[in-house]
């Protein structure tokens, strides 16, 4: 029997031009669920997905830090032959209350109100539904329009994710805070691009003040965190009782080059300091980074992940495949004027 595959729609943040995409595509991957892309746009991303339970939806909603909803799609159009491409098709079908949103990506299909936009399409919709009717207060489903690229995506809203959930872990906002902490987006889009799955063990032996941590222990993987500074350990600790996590982890104090794990790691997640610890321990920040991609294979399961951030020019992709990994990605986010990030994410061969 033909399998049916779904086209699924992921409205991203736009943060990022490739990272958000390359973070959907892994989570699927970790999952083991089949797909290929479809359309590939500004802060739009369709999959052609095998199946889509409602498990799966939830499991995409709750993983996902650079995703901003998640439906199936209803229609692709040019914008160039909106309004009539849409009323040349059928509409789907629909019950109850609904309302259409128009969202507009960096200044797309001027030529559009979004209003009206939202009027043409709640019009198709009633054509074939009838019985259903426009409600922007009391609505039971919603569609969405996103204008990008020169398209016209439409699609049923079925799931958004709760960004709020990474506000309330900005560095900011936790008990114990140190500068360099890396933003709880970017800190769980690291964890995702590691293929990281509910259960493995997960290795950070940067700890700092536990941010990686944090993300590793939402997703429900186990997590193994060592610093050299002991301080920083017990604020690690510290961090995350204060988030309700209690257990699944074990923190140490030790050297991340010469660290003695009672077992091997299914993922390395980490961010090396880039400033005066890596020169207490004797190392350049560049030495320091070098030197750990060329340990991490003695701490990392055979076809095991890792994904690394360090500034731009601290590696190169030699550093890796000499260690024997597989370089499968890697992106440069800006965090502001003096610091560019470069997050590598590779497989040990």
């Amino acid at each position: 029997m033909k399998r049916h595959h779904l086209e699924v729609a992921f409205h991203l943040s736009g943060e990022h031009p490739l990272l958000p995409k390359a973070e959907v595509r892994a989570v699927l991957e970790a999952s083991g669920t089949g797909f290929k892309t479809k359309l590939d746009l500004d802060s739009l991303l369709i999959l052609e997905i095998d199946e889509l339970p409602n498990r799966l939806m939830d499991y995409l909603a709750s993983r996902l830090a650079y995703t901003r909803s998640i439906g199936r799609v209803l229609a692709v159009l040019d914008a160039r032959e909106f309004p009539k491409a849409l009323f040349d098709r059928e509409p789907p079908r629909l019950r109850g209350r609904f309302r259409a949103t128009a969202v507009r990506v960096r200044g797309c299909c001027r030529n559009f109100r979004r209003m009206e936009v939202e009027r043409l399409v709640g019009s198709w919709i009633l054509r074939g539904n009838p019985q259903s009717r426009v409600d922007l207060s009391d609505f039971s489903s919603e569609v969405v329009i996103i204008m990008t690229s020169g398209y016209f995506v439409i699609f049923l809203r079925e799931r958004e994710v709760d960004r709020t959930l990474f506000k309330i872990k900005e560095v900011a906002a936790r008990p114990f805070v140190h500068p360099a902490s890396m933003r709880p987006t970017l800190a769980r889009a690291m964890v995702n691009l590691a293929r990281t799955r509910e259960g493995d063990i997960v290795l950070d032996p940067f700890l700092g003040v536990g941010g990686i941590a944090l993300e590793v222990l939402s997703v429900g993987a186990r997590f193994i965190g060592s610093d050299i500074n002991e301080n920083l350990v017990i604020d690690a600790k510290n961090n995350l009782i204060a988030y309700g996590f209690l257990e699944g982890f074990e923190l140490l104090v030790g050297n991340a080059l010469n660290l003695e794990l009672k077992e091997k790691v299914d993922r390395i997640v980490t961010d090396p300091p880039y400033g005066r610890m890596s020169v207490a321990v004797g190392n350049t920040p560049e030495d320091l980074s070098r030197k750990f991609v060329a340990k991490a294979p003695d701490y990392l399961k055979k076809e095991g992940w890792i994904a690394i951030s360090v500034p731009k020019d601290h590696l190169v992709a030699s550093d890796f495949t000499e260690a024997g990994f597989e370089v499968v990605e890697r992106f440069d986010v800006r965090e502001h004027r003096s610091l560019t990030r470069r997050v590598w994410v590779a497989r040990l061969k």
